[in-house]
């Protein structure tokens, strides 16, 4: 059976020759793609009205404070009885939110939208009219602006589960449902927040802003992501809902930082995201 090292080099020259003719060009492509999507990002003009995080410090406490209330509510009088509601479920629920537990999964949210950045990139673009490069490279920002937002949020809510390390249902016998064992780094001690309603939250809230119209689609498609995580057995009432104000919050203030250098997102005149044209892929 014949082999490359059994090839006359002059073949195997000409062969070299050939993969490269075929790779210069696409990586020459890639180069430039790169470029422009740098000058496109780097070179917007900032608009300075409106800060990434529009509130004060007394605004900010107040809406922590809110926050911890509810939570340590949840913990002390709703956590204890997720187990013994969930074992009156018929079989039908849970095995409905099983399968729907499955969309929170982070991986393939980022496979798609980092494949689309990837291609985008990929493909020749310098023949193609200033407008529809400017429409095209908005929509690959868009989709990069979902990555991150489910990649940022996602990370943020495994390092602080597992540092945090709180017992998950299916220990509540054992140890009930307020024991934590910090810094434990096992995943049966890594209950709160919960990265499913992290991660269906964050793709929630990124989708509604993009698409204003059908905000309360995703919204509520955020929303049951969570709480399926309950419905499974595998959270508590304040993990899912810890987790849904996490991906929010980073949805949402990633998308400022964003209007801040006019990319995909504004500010209308009283400091509100708007969704700019093209963001969304429609005309």
């Amino acid at each position: 059976m014949s082999t490359d090292l059994h090839r006359p080099p002059a073949r195997q020259a000409a062969d070299l020759q050939r993969a490269l003719a075929y790779v210069k060009p696409r990586l020459e492509t890639i180069r430039r793609n790169i470029a422009s999507s740098w000058r496109f990002v780097t070179g917007r003009r900032r608009d300075l009205r409106f800060a990434v995080q529009p509130y004060d410090t007394f605004q900010i406490a107040g809406a922590a404070a809110l926050t911890a209330t509810a939570l340590v509510l949840l913990i002390l009088v709703a956590d204890p009885f997720v187990p013994a509601w969930r074992e009156t479920l018929p079989p039908s629920v849970v095995a409905f939110f099983s399968f729907f537990t499955q969309f929170g999964k982070a991986d393939w949210i980022l496979i798609a939208t980092g494949a689309a950045t990837i291609i985008a990139h990929l493909i020749d673009a310098s023949a193609t009219p200033k407008r529809e490069r400017i429409t095209r490279a908005t929509r690959v920002t868009a989709a990069a602006y979902v990555f991150l937002t489910v990649a940022i949020s996602g990370i943020t809510a495994n390092l602080t589960k597992y540092a945090l390390g709180r017992a998950r249902p299916k220990l509540f016998e054992e140890h009930g449902s307020t024991a934590f064992d910090f810094w434990a780094w096992d995943p049966d001690w890594a209950s709160f927040p919960s990265g499913h309603a992290t991660t269906g939250m964050a793709l929630g809230v990124s989708l509604a802003l993009l698409f204003p119209r059908l905000k309360w689609v995703f919204l509520c498609l955020g929303f049951w992501i969570a709480a399926s995580r309950p419905f499974v057995g595998a959270h508590y009432a304040s993990d899912m809902l810890a987790g849904c104000l996490l991906g929010g919050l980073i949805a949402w203030l990633l998308a400022r930082a964003l209007a801040r250098r006019r990319l995909i997102f504004g500010f209308d005149r009283e400091g509100r995201l708007i969704s700019r044209p093209g963001a969304s892929g429609l005309k």
